[in-house]
């Protein structure tokens, strides 16, 4: 009798019956971290195709220049301790950037593959004109016997200058030089080009240049404001374009076309001088002033999957909820391992969301996993719920959560707050759904 007793009572007892469903939640999150993993694996996969093409034909590209180099000696003098007058003599560098400089990058974009991924890649036409004028060491004290004229080297960063498609060539005032690979002696940790000796003499003018290239690269193209005054203007067919960096665009055109944007940047707003000494300068405080685009896929498959499996547990709690509530409504008896295979099915959605995105746009993959999933669970509803109209309840739904969760990762920006207002909603559902139920009394379950 106190046998039957306690197997009755672990039988009907609501309190359990809630314990065993929260279990097979639990469950199936085993399902849901592999599949989460093979997002991850995935992703990896892909970026590696994207590193793997974008180094062979050209990375990200950021470009500084183009500045002056003018090594110059410093003299020091002391009396030894024989009372002797000493003198040494040690090279330096001083650096000058442009008093204007006008960059114009018309950038025309492609699609690479490597097998199944996409990678966005890009080849740039990139024409930089200004004006240096005559270097100033006045502010420095130094004689201007010291300096070394004939020496002056003219430096172009360029992150990646393995890209470069052509010979660079300087139109200085009049004349043309060919720009040898480097950036000489003072800076051979970074990538670029230089002239190793630039004609300066004695000019008392200023110093007009044109340099135009051809380069190579992926995903984002940076400038930094070199000059006194700097105006870029950067050109795309891309129709996706992120600005990024220090600052802005002042005006930008944006179509399905293309793009067009463009900067005008005065020196006061940058954290580096027009000129100073080599040795005394972090060259790091270039990254903080450079301006560009991010050339961005619309929609990425992966963040995309990524972002819809952090609601899966709402889906499965929901679902489980209002089936366990049709349960005590209409006295039905649903076993465990049917909450299972429906929560599987539901966890299925995720991995096909992650293999049909591969092949087809993201809208039509959640269109189609979503259908299928439906579908699949609103017949095995049927089965279990034994009428159409029950299991019409799951079917519409999980539709509803579908519409629900694809709303969300449209609306990124409102997604916590999207979020918030939808698990409230579903909650008041519930209670307002079981407000007349009277728990304590509810101890028998259907035949």
């Amino acid at each position: 009798m106190i046998i039957d007793s306690i197997q009755n009572w672990l039988r009907n007892s609501i309190f359990l019956r809630v314990l065993f469903i929260g279990f097979v939640v639990l469950l199936l999150q085993i399902p849901i971290a592999m599949i989460n993993s093979q997002i991850v694996d995935r992703n990896s996969t892909r970026n590696n195709a994207v590193y793997d093409i974008s180094n062979k034909w050209g990375n990200q590209q950021r470009i500084l220049g183009p500045r002056l180099v003018i090594p110059f000696y410093e003299i020091h003098k002391w009396t030894n301790k024989h009372g002797k007058q000493e003198t040494s003599k040690k090279l330096r560098h001083a650096v000058f950037l442009p008093e204007s400089l006008n960059i114009k990058a018309n950038v025309k974009n492609e699609i690479r593959y490597r097998g199944i991924f996409e990678v966005p890649v890009y080849q740039s036409s990139i024409n930089l004109t200004g004006h240096f004028a005559q270097p100033d060491f006045s502010r420095w004290g130094i004689d201007p016997q010291l300096i070394n004229w004939k020496h002056a080297q003219l430096l172009v960063n360029v992150s990646d200058s393995r890209a470069i498609q052509k010979q660079v060539v300087l139109r200085w005032n009049k004349q043309s030089l060919n720009f040898e690979p480097g950036l000489g002696e003072t800076n051979t940790h970074d990538a670029g080009f230089h002239i190793p000796t630039v004609p300066l003499g004695n000019h008392s003018g200023d110093y007009k240049f044109n340099i135009a290239m051809v380069l190579n690269g992926s995903s984002s193209l940076y400038i930094a404001p070199m000059a006194k005054n700097t105006d870029i203007t950067i050109s795309s067919d891309w129709p996706d374009p992120s600005f990024q960096g220090f600052k802005l665009p002042n005006n930008r055109n944006i179509t399905t076309q293309g793009f067009d944007a463009d900067w005008a940047i005065s020196h006061i707003s940058r954290n580096y001088p027009q000129q100073w000494l080599h040795d005394t300068f972090d060259y790091n405080k270039f990254s903080a002033s450079l301006v560009g685009v991010d050339f961005i896929t619309p929609v990425d498959n992966y963040r995309m999957s990524e972002r819809s499996i952090k609601y899966q547990l709402l889906f499965l709690v929901l679902t489980f909820v209002a089936i366990w509530l049709l349960e005590i409504v209409y006295k039905l008896r649903i076993h465990l391992l049917q909450y299972l295979l429906l929560g599987l099915g539901m966890c299925l959605f995720f991995l096909l969301l992650l293999a049909l995105s591969e092949h087809i746009s993201f809208f039509w993959s959640y269109i189609i996993a979503s259908t299928a999933v439906v579908a699949m669970t609103s017949l095995y509803s049927k089965a279990i719920l034994k009428t159409n109209k029950r299991a019409s309840l799951i079917g519409t739904g999980i539709t509803l959560l579908y519409i629900y969760l694809y709303s969300l990762l449209q609306e990124q920006n409102y997604s916590m707050l999207s979020g918030s207002i939808g698990v409230f909603v579903a909650l008041a559902i519930i209670m307002y759904v079981t407000r007349n139920i009277d728990w304590y009394n509810l101890t028998r379950r259907g035949e």
